[in-house]
């Protein structure tokens, strides 16, 4: 069964156009060696990174989409551990989608309550009410 995975890699940052198009045909041919079926690449270019590693302060990023049987990953990684023109990598697993949700039968309950109760509200605020007839001493007594 694949799985969805994305790779983030560091080239090294000396190489040129043409070489850091080597590095990224060699790791989807790698990936394809593996089984497994690319996606998607986007190359980032050429980033300072935040700490010096081997002796290097920026390097070419790329980000790369892939599908690949879970148990041929480490054999990936070690793969790109001894790759000369690759420094760094981190293989991460894409969550799978989920699928939506049905609501509650008592969630779907107490809403068509709510519904209802706010309806007959509308209705009883529409309704004008009777008014209520004034005393006639009521009305002497605000005179004076």
């Amino acid at each position: 069964m694949l799985r969805d995975y994305e790779i983030l890699y560091i080239v090294r940052p000396e190489l040129d156009d043409e070489g850091l198009q080597q590095a990224v045909a060699s790791v989807d041919k790698l990936i394809e060696s593996l089984g497994g079926i690319g996606q998607k690449t986007d190359v980032w270019g050429r980033r300072r990174l935040a700490y010096e590693v081997r002796h290097l302060r920026e390097g070419q990023y790329v980000l790369t989409d892939f599908q690949l049987d879970p148990a041929r990953v480490p054999e990936m990684e070690t793969t790109l551990k001894i790759s000369d023109t690759v420094f760094r990598h981190l293989i991460v697993r894409k969550p799978e989608p989920r699928a939506p949700r049905k609501p509650k039968a008592k969630a779907v309950a107490a809403a068509a309550a709510a519904a209802a109760a706010a309806a007959a509200a509308a209705a009883a605020a529409a309704q004008p009410e009777p008014a209520e007839p004034v005393a006639a001493g009521a009305a002497e007594r605000s005179d004076a």
